[in-house]
């Protein structure tokens, strides 16, 4: 109201200095008023202050946005990673061969499946998407009727380098003891895989010392070498045990029946582990 008051004024006084004409005196008061008006009378703008929303308002758009959230996820194709090409050659090649290996003495059990599993993920170090393979090859190779581990190892050796195939050889030690002592059966599947793998003798009694020891105390107890065969192995336990069973000394004096009874159990011992060693 006071800046119509005051700019009627000036354009009052304006009106003066140009002439008392009654129109130019109008002109100049209502422009005054309106310049006033303007620029003193009128009050700002005050923004509209929103009413804060409440705590279930937030929650409803927070689920909201979730829903949304989760249905362009949804929408959006699953692209699953792949096993790379030599993860994928290698779980071909070696799964068939582990489970025949297993079968040697009979049914697969589940804690040789876990060791050949195990082998690719610490040894290997296969990934999520290698040890995926890893499952669908073991899968793939316990659903085929059983193959000749000859056919398969020369099917699939070239995917196996050969500076990789000592610790497969290892691997496979590992699958055999899984469910107990070593077989004859399996004994000799391993060397068959080792010659076809190119391996060397040198080689496989090297691992094969690694697992069970050289041997060597135990043949020199039965009074044999190394190089002893497997049947000269059973006659010399035989002899050796049937000299001191404790029946056969028992008519001897106290010391002698107990030293031919410590000789009996080094003797049986000893032809324990040549065993073990040998696959007897």
């Amino acid at each position: 109201m006071y800046g119509k008051v005051l700019g009627a004024g000036i354009g009052g006084c304006v009106a003066m200095l140009l002439g008392w004409d009654a129109l130019v005196v109008f002109a100049c008061v209502v422009t005054g008023a309106s310049l006033g008006h303007f620029l003193f009378d009128r009050e700002p703008e005050v923004p509209k202050v929103e009413r804060p929303k409440s705590v279930e308002e937030l929650l409803a758009e927070g689920r909201e946005r979730r829903a949304k959230d989760m249905e362009r996820a949804r929408a959006r194709p699953v692209v699953k990673k792949q096993a790379n090409a030599e993860q994928l050659a290698l779980a071909r090649a070696l799964c068939p061969i582990f489970i025949e290996l297993a079968r040697a003495d009979g049914d697969v059990v589940s804690d040789e499946v876990r060791t050949v599993r195990e082998y690719f993920e610490r040894t290997l170090g296969f990934d999520e998407p290698g040890l995926e393979a890893v499952r669908l090859a073991l899968k793939d190779a316990l659903a085929a009727p059983p193959v000749d581990v000859e056919a398969l190892v020369k099917t699939h050796r070239g995917a196996v380098k050969p500076a990789l195939r000592v610790e497969v050889l290892r691997a496979m030690y590992e699958v055999v003891l899984a469910d107990g002592a070593m077989k004859r059966a399996e004994q000799d599947t391993l060397k068959r895989v080792v010659q076809h793998f190119n391996l060397s003798d040198e080689q496989l009694q090297q691992v094969t010392r690694d697992f069970f020891g050289s041997g060597r105390e135990h043949y020199e107890r039965l009074g044999l070498t190394e190089q002893a065969t497997d049947e000269e192995i059973r006659s010399a336990f035989r002899r050796l045990a049937a000299e001191n069973h404790p029946d056969r000394v028992a008519s001897l004096g106290p010391k002698e029946a107990e030293a031919a009874a410590e000789r009996f159990r080094e003797v049986k011992d000893s032809w324990e582990a040549l065993k073990q060693l040998r696959g007897l």
